[in-house]
């Protein structure tokens, strides 16, 4: 049954009811929130996911959940309207990128390496091997040096 607030004292109802009223929307928005953050994971776990075998997708060299993240939230901080839904888009992202991230680096150092060596090449594919003075080998330095 619907119980209205008592008129004896009209402002005290419509205190409570724009209390009741905010009470309501704040536990709304927190859900609509959640859903945002947890959506915008999942769909850039997918692309990330369909994207594996070539290391996930990247844009400029970095992967498209990071570069999304940073994105959405920049625009939060231009939009009124729209600010709270795009930081939660780009919260959603930024997860994912954290996640699949931490998840990599889990794996190598889970295969016996340190956790130093399992944080090398994050952003890259977990099988590349480092670029540039890493991968010449002692012999090689070692000529290189005598040549001169």
């Amino acid at each position: 049954m619907l119980r209205l607030p008592s008129m004896s004292f009209p402002h005290m109802g419509a205190r409570g009811l724009l209390r009741s009223a905010d009470r309501f929307l704040s536990r709304e928005l927190k859900s609509v929130r959640s859903a945002t953050v947890s959506l915008s994971a999942f769909t850039f776990g997918l692309i990330q996911g369909k994207f594996k075998p070539m290391g996930g997708l990247t844009l400029l060299g970095l992967p498209v959940d990071l570069l999304a993240g940073v994105t959405l939230h920049a625009a939060g901080m231009f939009s009124r309207s729209y600010s709270s839904h795009l930081h939660a888009a780009g919260d959603g992202a930024l997860a994912s990128f954290f996640t699949t991230t931490g998840y990599r680096v889990g794996e190598r150092w889970g295969a016996g390496g340190s956790l130093m060596r399992g944080l090398t090449g994050m952003f890259g594919d977990v099988g590349a091997e480092p670029a540039g003075g890493a991968t010449l080998a002692e012999q090689q330095l070692s000529n290189m040096v005598r040549a001169k």
